[in-house]
């Protein structure tokens, strides 16, 4: 096929991208947000409307497989157990006189294995462990320069951080709303409107808005955000907002607030710096500090709870990248995070976040093969312990004590590859360890158990 023939068929498609979208545009819809990059996008063209929007338009799909498997603790039910094929195909069109755009992604999953009863794998449907599709994404946006006025279902993702660090995604979502895209099949996505941009010379970036529902990552429908975050009560929305500041190449300032109706007050504030010694080696000190509490109907309860964590790196040969991660919370409640996984960087594999009164330290190491000549491949390991653990805000009511071992082996096929650069394969595999008195039921029990948790994954991106 000609160039001219490859424009043509791509300047068909978003034609009838954007005419299904603009026809979407019917008072009182509310439409979604394109990731922060796309707000450097320059159109430099003129014309009409549909051909604004289908010259340098984007046609694409995420194709992903992901099986997924953990036990119950010493096997005392059935596994969540799965594996599905599928992604999202996307589309955004140009740009009509440098301001406005349209786009959307069709989120897909095929059932590739899925035994009945094994469900809770945020994989296939539940409870009947089915594939599904569904419009995850479809958004209208107006680009004023470097700012950006966003609307409808949107899959926000806020993270920024440091350059020539290593480990920047252990940040995961850099806010509490995000796309937790942790188990490779489908983001969260949600139904609101926000604003974002950059100024400073791109040293200072600002986020904000309101959704007032949330699609759940296995989930087909669009619901109240305690519904699909599987909370109690009802909640009719949430604004957020945040900032981040580049103060120097070597540190960052960083924060937010998120304040979901009847459920959490949330805020944050983070401190990232880096020393180097040379381009490719450093040590890095990151501290942050997290508090959460209950508000209005409090469906979570009356509670009010603070963590504080710093985080360790260092690169001190190109191969080798050791980290640690120390965490303290408050004996007021959890941590909890039920719109994405939040800033903290105390995540492991199956421990998510602190319990009521947690100490926490996890240390690690990552040993990034392609300094020695094999392009593409890393592999990290972890080992974290959780003492001092209890039920809210009572130390009388104790939960066992957490170890986990963790490993992740990650490969991406570089440009060598010709048609498949970019595919990246993932192995992960996990085991804890709980031990120790355990409340449960108003009584105390010791206990001694165990689960694992097996996942792989294979990703690619492809534009059409």
């Amino acid at each position: 096929m000609t160039h001219d023939r490859k424009s043509g068929a791509r300047r068909a498609a978003m034609a009838l991208v954007a005419a299904a979208l603009s026809g979407a545009l019917a008072p009182g819809r509310v439409l979604a947000q394109a990731a922060p990059e796309s707000l450097d996008y320059q159109d430099p063209r003129s014309g009409g409307f549909v051909d604004a929007l289908t010259t340098g338009a984007t046609v694409g799909t995420m194709l992903r497989l992901s099986n997924f498997s953990r036990t119950k603790p010493n096997d005392s039910g059935p596994s969540a157990e799965a594996t599905g094929l599928g992604g999202w195909l996307f589309g955004e069109t140009g740009e009509w006189r440098n301001l406005l755009s349209f786009g959307g992604a069709l989120a897909y999953v095929a059932k590739v294995h899925g035994p009945e009863g094994h469900g809770g794998n945020f994989i296939l449907k539940d409870p009947d462990q089915e594939g599904y599709a569904t419009v995850g994404v479809a958004f209208a946006r107006l680009r004023f320069d470097t700012h950006a006025i966003t609307a409808g279902r949107i899959s926000p993702q806020y993270a920024w951080n440091l350059d020539n660090i290593y480990r920047f995604y252990n940040r995961y979502d850099g806010a509490f709303i995000g796309r937790r895209d942790v188990r490779a099949m489908i983001p969260l996505s949600y139904q609101g409107v926000s604003v974002a941009g950059k100024v400073s010379d791109d040293t200072v970036r600002y986020y904000a808005g309101f959704v007032n529902q949330m699609k759940q990552v296995n989930d087909t429908h669009f619901k109240d955000l305690a519904e699909a975050a599987f909370l109690p009560g009802e909640s009719d929305g949430m604004p957020y907002g945040g900032a981040q500041w580049k103060i120097n190449d070597n540190m960052m300032l960083q924060g937010g607030y998120s304040r979901a109706d009847n459920l959490l007050d949330m805020g944050w504030v983070d401190l990232d710096m880096v020393y180097r010694f040379d381009k490719n080696r450093y040590l890095r000190l990151d501290v942050q500090y997290i508090r959460e509490s209950g508000i209005g109907d409090a469906n979570l309860g009356d509670f009010s709870m603070n963590n504080k964590a710093a985080y360790l790196e260092a690169r001190l040969v190109p191969w080798l990248i050791p980290y640690a991660a120390f965490g303290w919370n408050s004996d007021g409640d959890e941590l909890r995070s039920p719109f994405s996984l939040g800033p903290s960087y105390l995540v492991q594999r199956i421990g998510e976040n602190a319990k009521a009164g947690e100490k926490t330290w996890i240390l690690g190491t990552t040993f990034d093969f392609s300094t020695l000549g094999l392009r593409g491949l890393a592999f990290d390991v972890s080992y974290g312990r959780r003492t001092d653990r209890h039920l809210k805000g009572d130390e009388g009511q104790p939960l066992a004590d957490w170890e986990e071992l963790a490993t992740d082996l990650i490969y991406t096929l570089g440009k060598e590859f010709g048609w498949a650069s970019g595919m990246r394969m993932r192995a992960r595999w996990a085991r804890v360890w709980e031990s120790g008195n355990q409340s449960s039921g108003g009584t105390i029990q010791n206990i001694s158990q165990q689960q694992s948790d097996v996942r792989f994954d294979l990703q690619w991106r492809v534009v059409f």
